[in-house]
């Protein structure tokens, strides 16, 4: 009995502490201090962000696969316009658009920053998945130019012309002037999805074809981007990516082997053969004109050339015979000596192919050239350069 109550004698103390411990941590975070509740703040928005990004580059990189059978990858979703946390169709061709992120379409939680705030969303023209660009590949360009204070352009790297593809928004608390409706229970139930003005000073309006300045400096925003290269730079992580691309290339290498070859567009001489752009799609038949592949085709048809020998001979020699012409696969530009960025450039051949690839071209050699897309590297950031050539017999 004596040691029961020596048992009971000692609880007391025990709890006594945990009690004075309890009482203490609550008093420490009564009194903490600005900084450090400044800093958790800022954690919570930097972690918010950082998930909607890799749900976004995610989306980007299985786009095709998602329920989009006769699609590229690389798109990007429509912002939430409406309030309902989901995509939709957002403006006209090319047009950027501006709402909050869709996070019921990414599968994500419902999404905030430090401040409670729900996150937004901004997508250039050239990305979004509704209504498509012409054309999207790596050469794309975002249209979110990121300048400092002093009005000079923050260089990403990633783009052709350092723009951001995309933008994601965290607009933390209210400013000065700024009138905002109480907060939905949930992201995307709310009606203030198109009164941006009140929430984002970087970004004041978006809707235009033309690059639009992004001032990340303008206010109390948090910014976190997404650029084309790191789209494809997640695309070429995928071990399925190279036999996609090189699908697409013999397709369309299929649909040019006709008993007489098409006419080269832009033809320059190279020794035997003339190398130059292909011809229009809509005027050729074959796999690169089915419902699954035409629109692939068609964003990747400007980074392919085509050469054709000059006499209709099979002037060529490939690697398993003689070839009256090639399908060549220009690959990634290489800095500033294959400049891709306006029109005029994507009319030049030695903007896509190399120097020694028009040289073998040139005597005739086709065999010296990869056949086949070498993808992914064991450096995945470094750019997929070397030209790829497969044999028109």
């Amino acid at each position: 009995m004596a040691s029961g109550r020596r048992q009971h004698g000692m609880l007391l103390p025990a709890l006594l502490v945990l009690l004075a411990v309890g009482g203490l941590g609550w008093l420490l975070a009564r009194q903490a201090s600005p900084a450090s509740r400044d800093l958790a703040r800022e954690m919570r928005t930097a972690e918010a962000l950082d998930l909607a990004r890799q749900a976004l580059l995610g989306f980007a990189a299985t786009y095709r696969n998602n329920e989009h059978p006769n699609a590229d990858f690389g798109y990007l979703p429509c912002p939430d316009l409406d309030g309902d946390g989901s995509s939709e169709t957002c403006g006209g061709k090319d047009q950027a658009s501006v709402g909050r992120l869709p996070y019921l379409t990414l599968n994500l939680p419902d999404l905030r920053d430090g401040a409670g705030e729900c996150l937004w969303y901004a997508v250039s023209g050239s990305v979004k998945n509704n209504p498509k660009a012409d054309v999207l590949n790596w050469d794309s360009t975002g249209r979110f130019r990121l300048e400092d204070a002093d009005g000079k352009a923050i260089v990403l790297a990633g783009d052709p012309a350092g723009h951001a593809a995309a933008l994601i928004i965290a607009a933390g608390a209210p400013l000065p002037g700024q009138s905002r409706a109480p907060g939905p229970a949930r992201c995307g139930g709310d009606t203030e999805a198109g009164n941006i003005r009140h929430y984002v000073e970087a970004l004041d309006s978006v809707g235009g074809t033309a690059t639009l300045a992004v001032r990340p400096a303008a206010g109390n925003d948090r910014i976190a981007t997404i650029t084309t290269g790191d789209i494809y730079r997640q695309l070429k992580r995928r071990p399925s990516y190279a036999p996609w691309l090189q699908q697409l290339l013999q397709a369309t290498a299929d649909c040019l082997a006709k008993p007489v070859l098409p006419a080269v567009v832009g033809a320059e001489r190279h020794g035997p053969v003339d190398v130059g752009r292909l011809p229009a799609l809509a005027s050729l038949s074959g796999p690169c004109r089915s419902d699954t592949l035409r629109d692939a085709v068609a964003n990747w048809a400007e980074i392919m050339r085509y050469a054709r020998c000059s006499d209709g001979s099979d002037c060529l020699a490939g690697p398993g015979g003689r070839c009256r012409g090639a399908l060549l696969f220009g690959g990634e530009r290489l800095g500033s000596a294959q400049r891709r960025s306006d029109a005029g450039d994507k009319l030049l051949t030695d903007r896509y192919l190399e120097p020694a690839t028009l040289a073998a071209l040139a005597a005739g050699q086709l065999a010296a050239l990869p056949a086949t897309i070498a993808l992914p590297f064991a450096d995945r950031d470094r750019a997929v350069a070397t030209d790829v050539a497969v044999c028109l017999p």
